[in-house]
């Protein structure tokens, strides 16, 4: 299954040293955009590299910080080329995806902001959710007020990040945050903006076609999910992040990387003892 990136292992020096001195043979038939890591027979890691679809290029990356999570780093291998993707200019539809726990909001919020707010790439942030609640949990029912109200509940997410629910109002109101639900995207004409769709893994193929078809100028969509947290048969049979993958891996304008390692707390990662 395609994962974003290969792992080899080279036998000496000097088969590590032709990369460097044919970065332009693909030797390792990556997809362009797919990541190459590469280590000795020991299991060191020796270097890692992205295939741009004319070279290896060595990955490149620069550490970010904001007002709400301070100075971030990767805290793994993956989340180095998930870092590295997300900062590519040159990819528009980004996918993250892994278990839960393994950062894939947390790199794709705090990136988003990093790009609207100190790079002023982007002028805001379009908080996109099919509002599926959890399979087999018992329905909230009516929630009162309006749109910004009803979409608020399932955009905690967000306000984990960002210092709470009232750095999430405080963002909306500066109007680099907006939240809107899937079902009012279409006709959308979207300009200077990352649409950014959590838990993707309830969307069919339709619904992330819609999406895509928004993005105008300037804009970009960015989506994560988890394969294993599907909340309907539907989502199962016709699952548009997988369709995504699929048919978009190799495409100069895609970026995905799998996430493996949880990394929320020793806590967390015993939820897959249970399995």
């Amino acid at each position: 299954m395609y994962k974003g990136f290969k792992d080899v292992v080279i036998a000496d020096e000097v088969e590590h040293a032709k990369i460097y001195e044919s970065p332009a043979d693909n030797t390792y038939d990556c997809l362009i955009n797919e990541y190459l890591i590469v280590r000795n027979e020991d299991g060191d890691i020796l270097d890692k590299f992205k295939w741009t679809g004319s070279e290896y290029k060595v990955l490149s990356y620069r550490q970010i910080n904001n007002d709400f999570a301070g100075k971030i780093k990767p805290k793994n291998l993956q989340q180095e080329l998930a870092f590295d993707m997300l900062q590519d200019t040159q990819s528009r539809i980004k996918v993250l995806d892994g278990a839960f726990g393994t950062g894939k909001d947390y790199l794709m919020i705090n990136h988003a902001l990093d790009l609207i707010v100190k790079k002023q790439k982007y002028s805001k942030i379009m908080w996109v959710r099919n509002n599926v609640e959890v399979k087999d949990s018992k329905p909230l029912g009516f929630l009162p007020g309006g749109a910004h109200d009803k979409l608020l509940p399932f955009a905690m997410i967000i306000a984990d990040h960002v210092g709470g629910l009232s750095g999430l109002e405080m963002l909306i109101s500066q109007g680099r945050i907006e939240l809107e639900h899937l079902g009012m995207m279409r006709g959308r004409d979207i300009k200077d903006t990352i649409i950014l769709c959590s838990e993707a893994e309830n969307l069919t193929k339709e619904h992330v076609q819609l999406l895509i078809g928004r993005v105008g100028d300037g804009s970009a969509l960015w989506m994560n999910g988890d394969f294993r947290q599907t909340d309907g048969e539907i989502f199962r049979n016709n699952c548009g992040l997988t369709r995504t993958i699929e048919k978009l891996a190799g495409n100069p304008l895609f970026g995905y990387v799998h996430l493996e390692k949880v990394e929320r707390s020793e806590v967390a990662a015993l939820a897959d003892l249970l399995d």
